[in-house]
């Protein structure tokens, strides 16, 4: 009996050893992670709106709050790297204090706690304690925001309220400078502008119980000298010659003029210097040089540079190598432009013949209408690799693949053998119009709008002024869209809000001679840092009147953004300050006048308008025809077909005036420190730093210990190797033609090349005014 019940005993414990672990068996919480959590809080709440907080946890033990008013004084550090103190809670009385218990259990959990302050105004902080360990953050209660226009010589702060949209006239506004507080008072407009001596690291603005604050960034210095180069090719061979262009400014009373003396100009690898002249600048303030490369320079990147005064400006070639005699050549073999539907064929030169030559391919789905970027886009990868070997003329043919996804294509392409090396870079569109669309960031969060800029312009390098674009944000089979209308620079900013965690892609298409595309990726996570971006929004449009002012002419500026309410502030901005206007708003548009007055630097009009309880501002450039600014052209031909030989005469559009002229006539489209169009853009530095203390965008500020039991914070470090950063080789551009004349820019002489084919020309105009033009454009030689 004894040996049955324990036999039946012993089967039922068996059986309970057996039974299947349970998958959603909840694991104990041990409270080992209570020490785990983190606060945040946004930057900006405005009181009609509810107030909270971000809490971050590991475990769902409960998390005691407390709220305690607090003058931002006892909390905010000036300087814009520093963090906010801890207040002492000893003696201080809450106004709200409540329990929150985080859902999930023992995982981690973002949760967004609100605060029961209804809709009181004024600066909170705000204490989360577990046990003996504690947090602080502050909040702003505010229905003022502030805007902030800084140059390196003067200060412009604009108040106004987040409700209703109208300035804050006599506003408190503290500054501080030097250590020490300078009180000034708004005027009716709402503005208080700081021209004294000193610049203010910190601002705190005070109307009623609400405050307005912003850290301000630093101003560097405005250059007293701007040197500017440019190549006749970014990539020359060893043994070869590389031609040299550029200029010289210098700043006298606010306003860029031609630079006189002499540049020192110096070819550099590192600590070694391979070439170098010194070169009298002409009554342009130009530089033209020519340096012979020695035939054993290795293959690698080499530093341009050339020093003026007190200025210094470079540019960067790669020089390809040679070995034991052997010279490489690669590069396009089409007869014109190459066909995107069709493969792009390559054709491959050595020196000698039945060399085994290595040749890969990196491809871009873009063309890039200003200087390639350091890094990788998205999209570049490598694309093609082959061995092939040369006939007995050391002539050999290398079909690429074609692409399938209908974009563009920019073609890095590097051969090699036997140590002897040959670069170059082949762009194929895929219509007469070239499209770039560039995002705020690759990654962010689920709340923040996707902002990008979008560009476009002709294949010879002319902005597409008031061309409609067609923007799509993708995310599967969702597909949001809108059209934008580019500005006088070819420009447009635009926004989608609400974006779809996961991968999106923002697609810009326009249609000019066939359909030119673009497309950039995005990463939307819930749990992503906000994208770091200049502060911009596409809700606000700016137009201007003309396309082009001349010094001292009035602008007629209106700007418009759908919700905005109550008046608009308009700014003229230079490197120098900034001029504005206060004006209302009807139906949902503000004009504004303002003159274009010439200025060192980057010129911009700027709007700002409130919405939806935030400062929205945007700016657009200012092309103005004066002494000293940067000139974009139309490249001015008689025609765009010529006869072989052909003698003719090219200029830039606009008013004729003396300059040296620099004209290249090239097989390839230039690319890096061959591109003329760039070099005007060095004129444009400085440009007024716009903050705003109520964007729309939301930031957010990190806890600070408040107790002496430090919060445990636990991180996450990926240990896989970083990814392979796939750059594209610079583009041999195969100059036919170099020639730099005094002369003026409506008539330069040329002469067109004997050879059949598709050719890009290219002008760079050093005017004796001080200003710099450039532009670019395409021809046939049938």
């Amino acid at each position: 009996m004894y040996s049955a019940r324990f036999f039946v005993a012993t089967l039922a414990i068996l059986a309970m050893c057996a039974a299947p672990v349970r998958a959603e068996r909840p694991i104990v919480d041990l409270h080992r992670l209570d020490a785990n959590f983190e606060l945040f809080a946004g930057d900006t709440s405005v009181p009609w709106k509810p107030a909270t907080v971000r809490l971050d946890t590991y475990s769902s033990a409960p998390v005691a709050f407390s709220i305690y008013p607090a003058d931002p004084s006892e909390v905010l550090s000036a300087g814009s790297n520093s963090r906010s103190r801890p207040i002492a809670t000893n003696g201080r009385r809450p106004v709200a204090w409540f329990t929150f218990a985080p859902p999930g259990g023992y995982q981690f959990q973002s949760n967004e706690v609100t605060l029961p302050l209804g809709a009181r105004e004024g600066f909170f902080v705000v204490e989360a304690r577990r046990g003996t360990v504690g947090e602080q953050v502050w909040i702003n209660r505010s229905r003022i925001g502030i805007l902030a226009k800084a140059t390196p010589n003067s200060l412009l702060v604009y108040g106004t309220d987040l409700g209703t949209g109208m300035p804050a006239s006599r506003m408190r506004v503290q500054f501080v400078v030097n250590r020490s507080f300078a009180t000034l008072f708004t005027n009716g407009d709402g503005i208080a502008a700081w021209n004294r001596s000193g610049h203010p690291v910190f601002v705190l603005a005070q109307w009623g119980n609400s405050y307005a604050f912003l850290s301000l960034l630093p101003q560097p210095p405005l250059p007293s000298t701007i040197v500017g180069l440019r190549t006749d090719s970014a990539v020359v061979h060893a043994g070869g010659t590389i031609h040299v262009a550029g200029f010289a400014r210098s700043r006298e009373r606010g306003v860029l003029h031609s630079s006189r003396g002499s540049a020192l100009v110096t070819i550099r690898g590192g600590a070694r210097t391979i070439a170098q002249q010194r070169v009298a600048l002409d009554e342009a303030g130009a530089v033209v040089a020519s340096f012979a490369i020695p035939a054993d320079t290795p293959a690698g990147d080499y530093a341009v540079l050339a020093q003026a005064g007190a200025g210094v400006g470079g540019t960067t070639i790669h020089v390809d190598g040679n070995a034991g005699g052997l010279f490489l050549d690669v590069g396009a073999a089409c007869a014109s432009a190459c066909d995107y539907r069709e493969d792009l064929p390559l054709r491959v030169h050595a020196s000698r013949g039945a060399v085994a030559v290595q040749v890969s391919v990196v491809r871009s789905p873009h063309i890039d209408i200003s200087d390639a970027p350091e890094t990788s886009t998205w999209g570049t990868a490598r694309w093609f690799e082959t061995t092939v070997r040369t006939d007995d003329r050391g002539d050999a043919t290398v079909l690429v693949p074609r692409p399938s996804d209908g974009l563009a294509s920019t073609y890095g392409v590097h051969a090699e053998a036997q140590g002897a090396t040959a670069d170059t870079r082949v762009i194929v569109p895929t219509a007469d119009a070239i499209v770039r669309v560039r995002l705020d960031g690759a990654e962010q969060s689920g709340a923040t709008p996707i902002a990008f800029d979008v560009e476009a312009v002709s294949r010879d390098g002319r902005p597409l002024a008031s061309a409609p674009v067609t923007v799509q944000l993708v995310h599967g089979t969702t597909v949001a869209q809108q059209t934008l209308t580019l500005d006088g620079a070819g420009r447009a900013r635009g926004a989608f809000g609400s974006p779809q965690l996961g991968t999106n892609l923002v697609l810009a298409t326009i249609d000019r001679g066939g359909t030119a595309k673009d497309a950039a990726q995005v990463q939307v996570d819930a749990q992503a840092p906000s994208a770091a971006t200049d502060g911009r929004s596409g809700n606000v449009r700016i137009t201007l009147d003309k396309s082009a002012y001349r010094a001292d002419e009035a602008m007629t500026i209106r700007a418009s953004a759908a919700g905005a309410s109550g008046k608009a502030l308009i700014t003229f901005e230079s490197a120098t300050g900034t001029q504005a206007q206060v004006v209302p708003m009807q139906r949902a548009e503000a004009v504004g006048r303002l003159r274009a007055l010439n200025g060192a630097g980057d010129l911009r009009v700027g709007a700002a308008v409130v919405r939806d309880g935030a400062i929205e501002w945007n700016t657009v450039a200012v092309a103005l025809a004066a002494a000293g600014r940067p000139q974009l052209s139309r490249v001015a031909l008689q025609r765009a077909e010529f006869a072989p030989g052909e003698a003719t005469k090219i200029g830039l559009d606009g008013d004729s005036q003396r300059a040296t002229v620099i004209v290249r006539i090239s097989r390839i489209a230039p690319s890096g420190s061959a591109i003329f169009a760039s070099a005007p853009a060095l004129l444009s530095f400085g440009a007024a730093t716009t903050q705003n203390s109520a964007a729309a965008t939301p930031t957010w500020h990190p806890w600070v210990d408040s107790t002496g039991d430090h919060v445990q914070v636990i991180g996450f470090v990926r240990r896989s190797a970083p990814p392979i950063e796939l750059l594209l080789p610079q583009a041999d551009t195969e100059s036919v033609a170099w020639s730099a004349l005094r002369t003026t820019t409506a008539a330069a002489p040329i002469t067109i090349p004997q050879t059949k084919g598709e050719y890009t020309v290219s002008v760079l105009a050093i005017c004796d005014d001080g200003s710099v033009a450039a532009g670019s454009s395409t021809i046939v030689v049938r």
